[in-house]
């Protein structure tokens, strides 16, 4: 992987950390708020979370474009006092296995693996949970059990709810702070139209987990100017093509008065243009379309009003 293709895909990266982090801190919520309901964690939501070598899941992902941006990436930080030198695994692409990291993406991905392989074992425990233990429990109300023989097991069910209660409360501590880690690390994504495409179209899963932080990520990204939000996002979707959402996600914003003037002139230019598309499209059929000297249609002549 060259230093070349990390920083083009930079961007991309970037959103697809705050995307996934985002996700895994929703659904380990979940599985916190299930267990504190009736004690039991979900293995099969676990699973699907972590994955497998050939079949990732987003918490696997997530831990590897932590480590790609923070890790691999050329230019992460330069060997200044306040930068952290970290030996690199024997895969590492640099030179001698070492790289350069600024303590806020050290501490990210710090974050995300400790928390990953924290997630681990809570499967395992899940598993043990939902299988094993109820197993145990039914052999010891078995009549042809022995107290002698189940005894020295009975303890082992309650043993590993109590895993599950200390993995999940790690996790989530961890994962929680990292939040606080990353609106430090997004002070210089202001520009990213990927990440602000994401953020806005997905403001509800963001305003969940930030909580009363999402203000302050706005501020970190735009500071003075939080509506920048859904110009940027507005861009990022013109320029892939999607005026029509660009016009839709514009047009909740002026709602909701989240738009600066900037956003209500693009907003404004956006509806001028869904207004010549639409006369052109009334045209197709026209024979003042097909035939300049003939008179214009009644649709054409409501349209150029």
């Amino acid at each position: 992987m060259s230093g070349r293709w990390l920083l083009a895909q930079r961007p991309f990266m970037v959103r697809d950390l705050v995307r996934d982090y985002c996700t895994v801190f929703r659904l380990l919520s979940e599985q916190r708020t299930r267990f504190a309901m009736d004690g039991t964690v979900s293995y099969s939501a676990l699973r699907d979370l972590l994955g497998a070598p050939l079949q990732k899941g987003v918490f696997w992902r997530l831990k590897d474009t932590a480590h790609h941006l923070f890790r691999n990436a050329p230019g992460t930080g330069s060997p200044r006092e306040e930068n952290i030198m970290l030996w690199q695994y024997a895969a590492s692409p640099l030179p001698e296995g070492m790289s350069v990291q600024n303590p806020v993406e050290a501490l990210i991905d710090w974050c995300v693996g400790y928390a990953f392989h924290e997630c681990s074992k809570l499967k395992e425990d899940a598993f043990q949970r939902q299988h094993y233990a109820g197993r145990l429990a039914q052999l010891g109300r078995h009549a042809a059990v022995a107290e002698e023989l189940y005894a020295p097991l009975a303890a082992l069910g309650q043993q590993t709810a109590e895993s599950l209660d200390r993995e999940l409360e790690r996790i989530m501590h961890v994962l929680s702070h990292g939040l606080t880690l990353m609106i430090r690390y997004l002070t210089h994504e202001g520009d990213n139209c990927h990440l602000a495409r994401w953020l806005a179209c997905e403001e509800a899963l963001a305003r969940s987990v930030f909580g009363p932080l999402f203000p302050v990520v706005l501020e970190a990204l735009y500071p003075g100017r939080p509506q920048r939000l859904y110009t940027l996002a507005a861009e990022g979707l013109m320029s892939s093509g999607r005026s029509g959402g660009a016009l839709a996600l514009l047009q909740q914003a002026e709602e909701r008065s989240l738009l600066d003037a900037e956003g209500k002139h693009l907003l404004q230019q956006l509806r001028h243009q869904a207004l010549q598309k639409d006369a052109l499209i009334l045209c197709v059929d026209c024979v003042h379309y097909e035939r300049p000297q003939g008179p214009p249609c009644l649709e054409c002549s409501g349209a150029a009003l």
